[in-house]
């Protein structure tokens, strides 16, 4: 009986319950979520989604398909490559020439050092050879300009006639090879043209994103109607 009344009198002595007789009342109580926290969150929500909105317009690596290609000896190339824009890098090339009069055919497999660097001015510079010594490697270059975000179709035209097929000079390719230094061993391109293919699949990022943020929003609700226990 004793303990009893203390409680009453301690209920008493305030208008308004602390935590301490809210417990004695109703036995647990909400964990309460104030507006700033709430603030937080949604500006947490909105800098996420701008970001997500921002990486959704990257432009995706396009793989180009050589059409038609021929070299003065009449010899053809064939195949392609994939390039990204957005990073200025060459993924799976595979490229192949054919045999000529003079010249034996190549695979090309990557760019060609020094010179393969130049492609979002619009010089693309091939190899058969992954380096990082170039010297005598094959050397494939072609003035096209493929630095764009370019649909399905898209025809990107050659700049004649400084093409051609050769052979690397040094062991960084930053010169190749001529038909006047090395006569046989050299070939003009005469025609053809790259076509884009369809852009290589990736991950939406911003489908992945709202998807992730949807999943945290429901956490938090969720995490808002629970009831928590009082701790003693």
């Amino acid at each position: 009986m004793t303990y009893l009344r203390t409680i009453l009198a301690r209920m008493h002595e305030s208008a308004s319950p602390d935590s301490f007789h809210r417990t004695l009342m109703f036995g647990r109580q909400h964990s309460p979520v104030t507006p700033q926290k709430g603030l937080g969150l949604k500006k947490t929500l909105y800098a996420a989604l701008l970001l997500l909105a921002s990486s959704s317009v990257s432009a995706a690596p396009v793989r180009w398909e050589l059409v038609d290609f021929r070299f003065s000896d009449a010899a053809t190339a064939y195949g392609s490559f994939t390039y990204d824009s957005d990073t200025d890098t060459f993924h799976d090339i595979d490229i192949f020439t054919s045999d000529g009069p003079t010249q034996a055919g190549r695979h090309y497999v990557s760019t060609a050092g020094t010179w393969g660097l130049h492609a979002s001015k619009g010089t693309l510079a091939f190899s058969d050879s992954t380096g990082p010594d170039f010297t005598g490697a094959g050397w494939f270059r072609m003035e096209i300009y493929v630095h764009f975000n370019a649909l399905p179709g898209t025809i990107a035209e050659q700049w004649f006639p400084v093409g051609a097929e050769s052979f690397c000079m040094n062991e960084s390719c930053w010169s190749a090879a001529s038909e006047d230094i090395a006569p046989g061993k050299s070939r003009r391109l005469t025609a053809g043209y790259l076509v884009a293919a369809a852009p290589v699949p990736e991950p939406a990022p911003f489908v992945l994103g709202a998807a992730g943020l949807l999943v945290i929003a429901a956490r938090v609700a969720s995490r808002r109607r629970r009831i928590q226990p009082c701790q003693p």
